[in-house]
């Protein structure tokens, strides 16, 4: 007994030592195995604005986003047959607003608008979700909204190098492509890229 007493007064800060590493790796791997994870779809290649999704475009990968995991879908949600609202690169999280469901009803419309090049954003790429104005060409009639959050399915770049009417295709529904042609008609269209 007075062996193990002296081996504890001589060997005290080793055995304290030893303990708090112990104690702090239990901690450790406790915080590790903790955290909320799940299977989430990403992007397994580049998929443009408008695109209906195949299985091959997209892959379960194991995440952990804590949380902002319900702005994702997980594993068990389906992604496959509905639209791309905004171009997907290859390895990105898939958002719940990143896609459209797809029916017959709703069919997405490629529809190509001319705006003047000062009538967009100067840094707008394809995918950026978009609000549509007009400026009537009756001075009378007060500038309007045409529609929101419409997906930029492509821009003209040699247009917008040019100067003058950019060439922009818009991938929106066919109840919203109507209104726009309309507007279009009425007076000058003016992009407004969507503030998320």
């Amino acid at each position: 007994m007075d062996d193990l007493q002296k081996f504890i007064q001589r060997n005290l800060r080793r055995i304290l030592a030893t303990g708090a590493l112990i104690f702090s790796l239990l901690a450790l791997s406790l915080l590790l195995n903790s955290t909320p994870g799940g299977s989430f779809w990403i992007a397994s290649a580049a998929i443009p604005a408008g695109a209906k999704i195949s299985s091959s475009d997209v892959k379960l990968v194991k995440a952990s986003l804590s949380e902002n995991e319900s702005h994702y879908f997980k594993g068990s949600e389906g992604v496959v047959g509905r639209i791309a609202a905004r171009r997907l690169e290859s390895g990105d999280l898939i958002a719940k607003s990143d896609l459209a469901v797809s029916t017959n009803a709703n069919a997405t419309t490629f529809l190509p608008v001319g705006v003047g090049v000062d009538d967009l954003p100067v840094d707008l790429l394809v995918g950026d979700l978009v609000d549509i104005y007009v400026i009537p060409k009756d001075s009378s009639t007060l500038p309007a909204v045409v529609a929101r959050r419409v997906a930029v399915a492509n821009i003209d770049q040699k247009s917008r190098a040019l100067g003058g009417s950019v060439a922009v295709v818009l991938a929106t529904n066919t109840s919203i492509a109507a209104v726009i042609v309309t507007a279009e008609s009425q007076g000058r269209l003016v992009v407004a890229r969507d503030s998320f």
